[in-house]
């Protein structure tokens, strides 16, 4: 399989220089996909603006999901396994990273980058950033994080959906929009509690993306977001004889919940908070 995947993903490579997603070591049983796949559309998913796209010297991406104003979430392979070589030691380059979220779903917001990659991981698979400047609750409200364990994510498997700057070359995209994927399976044999299988679409460029869970306000009855996982693997990639991705029925997107670091990260976010009252008040 491994062997596979390498020689899949330099293939990709050559088409779309976006070769960013991890293949899973072990895959997981095979399903039927079942789930629903659609363009990002703003007036139905308005929430999900919070999620975003590193684009990374040298054409390579990532998907980010924006938890406060200036921290966000994204697969730790995206650093630790890159083309360029990171010094997680200090801040990064302004240079080495772009950083794109759209608050209105066309309109970018400009001079953002990874200032510091917090913490950055592969077993399990996720990493912490902060940003180089804030972004305004106005602009684009952070995602609201549920410590949900595997277990609780399997029992509210028709409420999940996925989210993620996918290369797609159906869609002619070529990982410059946003898709979500809903009508999930969670595959529950290969699912452990620092893992969760599922049948979402994700492939290269995905890594970062958003497993989400949607949960109706009981006041505006409209639906609300919560970010449940990270995705980071996909054992989906299928190839034609020109090295192109095909369409396939068999889909695994691997994910890793939120569970496995949501001490660390609320320890983050809290921290940050305090620094910046502090700063306010000197």
């Amino acid at each position: 399989m491994r062997s596979h995947a390498v020689i899949h993903c330099l293939l990709i490579a050559l088409i779309f220089s976006g070769c960013q997603q991890k293949t899973v070591d072990a895959p997981p049983p095979a399903v039927d996909s079942g789930f629903t796949r659609e363009i990002f559309d703003i007036n139905k998913y308005p929430a999900l603006t919070a999620v975003g796209k590193i684009s990374f010297l040298g054409g390579r991406w990532c998907s980010m999901i924006l938890v406060s104003e200036d921290i966000g979430v994204t697969a730790g392979h995206c650093f630790l396994e890159s083309n360029k070589k990171f010094d997680l030691s200090k801040d990064l380059e302004p240079y080495s990273t772009v950083v794109i979220f759209k608050p209105d779903g066309v309109r970018r917001i400009e001079n953002i980058a990874v200032k510091r990659v917090l913490t950055a991981r592969m077993k399990p698979d996720y990493a912490i950033v902060k940003l180089s400047r804030k972004i305004p609750p106005s602009e684009i409200t952070p995602l609201k994080i549920s410590n949900l364990s595997p277990a609780e994510i399997r029992a509210k498997e028709e409420k999940l959906g996925c989210a993620g700057y996918n290369g797609d070359r159906e869609l002619g995209s070529e990982g410059l929009l946003m898709t979500i994927s809903r009508h999930l399976k969670i595959i529950s044999e290969s699912s452990t509690d620092d893992r969760i299988d599922a049948s979402c679409f994700s492939t290269y460029g995905g890594s970062g993306g958003l497993l989400f869970e949607a949960v109706q306000n009981t006041g505006t009855k409209a639906d609300e977001y919560g970010l449940i996982g990270v995705i980071w693997g996909f054992t989906d990639e299928k190839l034609n004889d020109n090295g192109e991705l095909v369409k396939t029925e068999k889909v695994v997107t691997s994910i890793t919940p939120v569970s496995v670091f949501y001490d660390e990260l609320s320890e983050i976010i809290n921290k940050n908070k305090e620094q910046k009252r502090w700063q306010k008040r000197n």
